[in-house]
């Protein structure tokens, strides 16, 4: 219950932070790509960066994850081989 509540709850701060935003900044900005050049609001290009720090910071704590569930199996079998 409390670890959803830490998690939720700045979520939805940032969520409530991110509207305002977006509705008192309707600024088009021209965004240079390595093969395209696009105009977007700043408040849309604040989200697209956001989403993308949000996919690596996701991808790089669930391959820590795993790597670490890996090794915490390893150790447990190595352990119960030399109970018995």
């Amino acid at each position: 219950m409390w670890r959803a509540l830490f998690v939720l709850l700045p979520l939805a701060v940032l969520f409530i932070f991110a509207l305002v935003f977006g509705a008192h900044n309707k600024v088009v900005v021209p965004v240079n790509f390595i093969v395209a050049q696009k105009e977007m609001t700043v408040a849309s290009l604040l989200a697209l960066f956001l989403a993308v720090g949000f996919v690596f910071g996701a991808l790089s704590l669930s391959l820590s994850y795993w790597r670490e569930k890996l090794k915490n199996r390893r150790l447990r079998k190595e352990l119960n081989k030399r109970k018995h």
